[in-house]
């Protein structure tokens, strides 16, 4: 594989990426419920690597299943999202958490960095797209792709 091959492999639509980590975290805090933890637990550095264990039953009906599949996905995500917060710069953690923990306005995240409105603007950008990286590791157990390469649809890997 030659460098112009390798450079292919890791060009992403950054807009689009960021909007994939937006439309991700707008379901985070049902996630953490269904995990059963509090999202602001994700301010605290600890990671576990435990595999996780959920009861089952006779699961007939598709929405017990669903629940069920979603109940026990749910651990494993906020795994990933710990792993990946504690993989990225601390600013773009502090925005992540800012904006999608404590529900911080823009204006609000500007003043926490001391940053204009506009400065902030491309480090959410950019922290949105720190997470995509770091949410996709082979280190995380789901390795969910939030990435969208340049020209194309959302990449599921």
């Amino acid at each position: 594989m030659d460098g112009a091959e390798l450079t292919a492999l890791f060009q992403y639509d950054d807009e689009q990426t960021a909007k994939n980590v937006s439309d991700f975290f707008k379901n985070f805090k049902r996630i953490s419920r269904m995990a059963g933890e509090d999202p602001s637990a994700l301010k605290s550095p600890v990671i576990s690597d435990m595999p996780v264990s959920h009861g089952g039953g006779n699961h007939n009906e598709d929405k017990l299943v669903d629940h069920a599949n979603a109940t026990d996905l749910a651990p494993k995500i906020m795994n990933d999202v710990k792993f990946a917060l504690n993989h990225i710069s601390q600013r773009s953690k502090t925005i992540i958490l800012g904006v999608y923990v404590d529900e911080l306005s823009q204006t609000s995240m500007a003043e926490r960095l001391l940053c204009s409105e506009s400065s902030y603007k491309i480090y959410k950008k950019v922290a949105l797209n720190e997470f995509a990286d770091s949410l996709s590791s082979p280190r995380t157990i789901l390795k969910i792709n939030l990435h969208v390469e340049s020209g194309k649809e959302l990449v599921v890997g």
